[in-house]
């Protein structure tokens, strides 16, 4: 039996125990030495049924086995030592519900790869937390990990071995991966790069050490939040190639590296709400990229049966506690039925436990903060519009989940709204311009073609959808994937006979990755691609298109404009040859954007492409997003901050349509004058 107290803090310092909530639950077993526990707290003040806010809150849990031995966190070491996770000694973790007093400031992060190069900036939020312990309008209030919060397919050689067997020892049995014909523990270190190609049906470029058994992707997981779960040492490389040597002796470095920090990222994991979305990495690289992928995948047993592992262990390991009432009691029973099979399922039984993992489709959910916040499944739920091309990266099914979020919080039409989606909505433009051009060459599977703007009618129908269902005055998108951070101010408009009828600000917010670069990507993507953009004359990027006609060819002008008596430059996309649409009627939509400048260096960078987690605070019409960057050799925390006025695209797009639809009259004119002349 396992037992939570919630206190308050200021009760707990002054020696008072008495409870403000509390919570019962009793561990799943999902495994011989495997159990999982959710402890949902309810408040004891059944009058209010809600907890304080704007307090810091403390809790502790007690944990009974069969014997009747009951253990708390300080039993367990916890509270002291080298495992302790509270920032006062003899105390509790802590943590603060957000009410009418404290200003929005949250973290958010993506793509931590165990052995990525450079400093873990999860651990970052360790000294932050630390620093505003108890001044609630600078600490942090949630946590947002929006996807690659482990690496399933690009796995450490040093760590494949021992993976295998702490994912045997959890589980108690060994598991069969259907079609590979060999044992879990006969496949050699690097092997499974073919297996997975040839079996599976994946796509993945660093697939030499893939996960595949349920055991090993929990292992994964539990070596990622918890030092104490790594091995003691790493095996001995000097029987290997002299080339893999150095690639496993640079992979051990930053393990080691990885392993110094995880107490710092347990202590911030202990002591903030945090909440967990998946991108393609929990799974495999390219997962869904294509109707074409999904087909093979779910067509192979091998690749339909590690597809189905790693959800259920992202369900274990991050969906659960995110909203523990999507999940049916029937839908836990039967993965904890399957997994009690002790691998000797039935095929009939496999089958409808990798169904029920595949069919899924509740994985989208509803963060408990206001403004409205929905965190997005944008993997399970697209559309494809073609075998091979890139996705609609939300369906109407994804549509469905953001309007009962905003049902179940009594949403207001016009009211900001929060979106978590692991891609960037509005990207970086210059470099996704390039991939989609690259990839006519090399394919969508090579660059991992898909963006929004990958897809022009995914990204208008989501705005659309948006702006028709909901109307939020401002809309914040927060992302991570890229690895790379930055921040932009948009605004999008639905035109009618040129006239504006619904429009929308926006702030794209971007931090990635919290470990994985390297020298290359930040001297290609910072010092290269950004700074080049910086030498281009325009501030705005400003976009036109048709519905069913837009924007799949294009060219690319830059135009002088006004805005407020100050002369800008803006760099327009348009139809290079104008569709039969554009002969008809004026754009049906229109955007404009601009990628803001971060203060923190000599020359202000456009992206931030070192590891890096983003705190972003709301404080009345701006939004402010610092890049917090921890430095290898100096071990100090560089900080890159920028600022975007809510309604600053806004106000920009009312001159810009203006002018564009002025321009566009003129041009129209002029073609209906040529063509009856002829």
């Amino acid at each position: 039996m396992i037992k939570a107290e919630i206190l308050r803090f200021a009760d707990l310092k002054a020696g008072q125990t008495t409870p403000v909530g509390l919570g019962i639950a009793k561990s799943l077993r999902l495994g011989q030495h495997l159990h999982m526990v959710l402890v949902v707290t309810r408040p004891n003040n059944f009058s209010k049924m809600a907890f304080p806010t704007d307090e810091l809150l403390a809790y502790d849990v007690e944990i009974t086995d069969d014997v009747g031995k009951t253990m708390t966190l300080k039993d367990l070491g916890l509270i002291g030592g080298k495992n302790s996770i509270v920032y006062q000694r003899e105390t509790l973790p802590t943590f603060f519900l957000r009410g009418k007093d404290a200003p929005l400031n949250f973290l958010h992060g993506s793509c931590r790869k165990l052995h990525g190069k450079g400093e873990d900036c999860l651990a970052a939020a360790d000294d932050l937390i630390e620093s505003s312990f108890a001044d609630l309008k600078r600490r942090p209030n949630v946590l947002f990990l929006t996807g690659d919060q482990i690496y399933a397919d690009d796995v450490a050689g040093p760590l494949s071995h021992y993976l295998t067997q702490l994912g045997i020892r959890l589980l108690g049995w060994e598991e069969k991966i259907n079609g590979v014909g060999k044992k879990l523990t006969e496949i050699r270190i690097g092997e499974r790069q073919s297996l997975v190609k040839k079996y599976a049906g994946f796509t993945s470029p660093n697939a030499g050490n893939h996960l595949l058994s349920f055991g090993e992707f929990a292992a994964m997981y539990l070596l990622a939040w918890n030092a104490e779960n790594w091995p003691a040492k790493f095996p001995d490389i000097s029987t290997v190639s002299k080339e893999h040597q150095n690639k496993y002796r640079e992979q051990i470095r930053q393990l080691e590296h990885t392993r110094k920090d995880l107490p710092a990222v347990r202590r911030v994991l202990a002591n903030i709400p945090t909440y967990m979305i998946f991108d393609d990495h929990e799974i495999t690289d390219d997962w869904n990229i294509t109707r074409e992928w999904q087909e093979n995948v779910k067509g192979s047993k091998c690749g339909k049966q590690v597809v189905a592992n790693g959800l259920a262990a992202y369900w274990a390991f991050q969906g659960w506690g995110n909203d523990p009432a999507l999940y049916s009691s029937d839908f836990i029973g039967k993965i904890v039925e399957f997994l009690g099979k002790n691998g000797e399922p039935t095929e009939a039984e496999r089958d409808a436990f990798e169904d029920l993992l595949w069919n899924f489709d509740n994985w989208t959910f509803r963060a408990p903060i206001t403004p409205l916040t929905v965190v997005m499944d944008c993997r399970t739920q697209r559309q494809y519009d073609s075998h091979d091309g890139p996705p609609q990266l939300l369906s109407s099914k994804g549509f469905h989940s953001i309007l009962q979020a905003a049902k179940e919080a009594n949403y207001q039409k016009g009211d900001p709204i929060i979106i978590v989606l692991p891609t960037p909505v509005f990207g970086f433009l210059l470099l996704e311009a390039l991939q989609k051009a690259a990839a006519k060459i090399t394919g969508v599977y090579k660059l991992d073609l898909e963006t929004w703007f990958a897809n022009e009618s995914g990204l208008v129908n989501f705005l659309s959808f948006l702006m028709h269902s909901l109307g939020p005055r401002h809309c914040i998108f927060l992302s991570g994937d890229v690895h790379y951070g930055f921040t932009i101010s948009a605004a999008f408009a639905l035109l009618q006979n040129g006239h504006e009828y619904l429009h929308m600000s926006i702030t794209q917010l971007n931090s990635s990755a919290l470990k994985t670069t390297s020298l290359v990507k930040i001297a290609f993507i910072s010092e290269i691609m950004g700074r080049i953009r910086q030498l281009f004359p325009w501030r705005q990027v400003v976009r036109i298109g048709w519905v069913n006609g837009g924007l799949s060819n294009n060219r690319f002008s830059s135009k002088s404009l006004r805005i407020k008596g100050k002369p800008t430059r803006h760099l327009y996309v348009r139809p290079r040859k104008s569709p039969e649409l554009s002969k008809q009627r004026s754009p049906d939509w229109i955007e404009a954007r601009t990628i803001v400048k971060a203060s923190g260096s000599i020359i202000p960078p456009l992206l931030i492409s070192d590891n890096n987690i983003g705190l972003v605070s709301i404080e009345d019409s701006k939004v402010i997003q610092r890049f917090l960057v921890r430095k290898e050799i100096t071990k100090d925390t560089r900080i890159h901050q920028t600022v975007v006025e809510m309604n600053q695209g806004r106000n920009e797009l009312d001159e810009l349509i203006s002018a564009k639809m002025r321009e566009f009259a003129t041009e129209h004119s002029t073609v209906s004058s040529h063509e009856s002349a002829n």
